[in-house]
């Protein structure tokens, strides 16, 4: 359950008045289904959206959320499954791994301050065009002064790097703030991915939506049609209409670029046009002889003679896609975005049981990797609301 999803069904429970809990995922030991920072919602009637394990602990987080609910005072569960507890719960996880989750109360009518700061942090979260970290106090020696549920934005990520150590994008910490000591949950909070695409076609709608589901913000960028409209692509967070030709109008900074207007004149100068230093990735779908074609120098009478910098060759990618020997469109999409993906995170696209090292987590985006010491506060005690089952 991605941020915009848990964000959309909170505010359906918010119109409609009804209470729930949100899960989280704030601590795991060793192996586990998700990781720091995962969610779900636990529904008044037992009802679970999105999950945290795999379902395996999701029926006893039921039995806990209808206490949470009743007394509006949030929860903090440990499951631990590295000593044989699997066995006991008749799970048969296997996981070899402890996870903690929070259990916070969202309940529109009788606590409606925390409810609508939770949807707030949730909707800053997925409008950001900005990195930055958010921090969720998830126990306090001093509750009347610093109430768990409190949400906090950190000052820089050089303090949010420090804490959490290098690499994580999640997790708790402690420190001391004055005579209260807080319990954190950190999280790296990036801006949605940004994906330009150059097309109206069939297949442009499908990574369109395909996108939009795996949280990128799209914009789909071309000149007036009778197939570039806001009905055809109801999943498209801009819908940019440019002059035909003026790809330059097209703000690619940071972003990434698939090109497939499937014609072969706009596909050469969009690509001429849009790879550019600043850009992430340029991706063209077509042959490796329509490549070479586009490729070419672009000589217009009048003008001087424009040719690809060779030095930004690395960042085309075409043909484009991940080789799982997609056909249909459905595949093609998704064999484009997930070479998108591994491009976005620094990996290879290869197979997951070749793969040395942890298999989750560890992209390469720098505004998630500044890299700093451990912090020297982890040795204070837990705080009593815990409760391991």
């Amino acid at each position: 359950m991605n941020m915009e999803e848990l964000m959309l069904a909170l505010d359906v429970c918010l119109s409609e008045r009804r209470a729930c809990v949100v899960a989280t995922i704030v601590d795991v030991d060793g192996s586990a289904y998700r990781r720091e920072g995962a969610r779900c919602l636990i529904h008044a009637d037992g009802e679970v959206t999105g999950i945290l394990s795999g379902g395996c602990i999701e029926e006893d987080l039921r039995e806990h959320a209808q206490e949470v609910l009743r007394i509006l005072e949030p929860r903090k569960l440990l499951y631990d499954f590295r000593i044989g507890e699997d066995e006991v719960w008749g799970t048969g996880l296997g996981c070899n791994g402890a996870i903690t989750v929070w259990l916070e109360p969202f309940d529109p009518v009788r606590a409606p301050n925390a409810a609508a700061r939770i949807i707030g942090d949730l909707r800053q979260r997925v409008e950001t065009r900005e990195p930055y970290v958010a921090a969720t106090v998830i126990g306090s020696s001093d509750p009347a002064a610093v109430p768990p549920g409190t949400r906090r934005t950190l000052a820089g990520a050089a303090e949010a790097a420090g804490l959490l150590g290098a690499g994580r994008r999640a997790g708790l910490v402690r420190r001391t703030e004055g005579s209260t000591q807080l319990e954190l949950l950190l999280e790296r909070v990036a801006p949605r991915p940004e994906l330009v695409i150059v097309g109206v076609g069939d297949d442009a709608r499908l990574l369109c939506s395909l996108a939009r589901r795996l949280q990128w913000r799209v914009t789909v960028a071309y000149h007036a049609t009778g197939k570039a409209t806001r009905e055809r692509f109801p999943a498209a967070d801009e819908l940019q209409i440019i002059p035909r030709f003026a790809f330059e109008q097209v703000d690619v900074r940071g972003k990434y670029v698939v090109v497939m207007s499937h014609n072969l004149d706009l596909d050469r100068e969009a690509v001429h046009r849009m790879l550019t230093p600043e850009v992430k990735y340029v991706g063209l779908v077509g042959s490796s002889y329509r490549l070479k074609k586009i490729l070419e120098p672009i000589r217009q009478p009048g003008e001087p003679e424009r040719k690809i910098d060779p030095a930004l060759r690395d960042k085309l990618y075409s043909p484009v896609g991940l080789d799982i020997g997609a056909e249909t469109p459905e595949e093609i999409a998704m064999s484009i975005l997930a070479e998108i993906t591994a491009i976005k995170n620094g990996r290879s696209g290869g197979f997951l049981r070749d793969r040395k090292g942890a298999i989750r987590g560890g992209g390469t985006d720098a505004s998630l990797n500044a890299s700093t010491s451990s912090p020297s506060f982890l040795d204070e005690p837990a705080f009593p609301e815990s409760c391991r089952v």
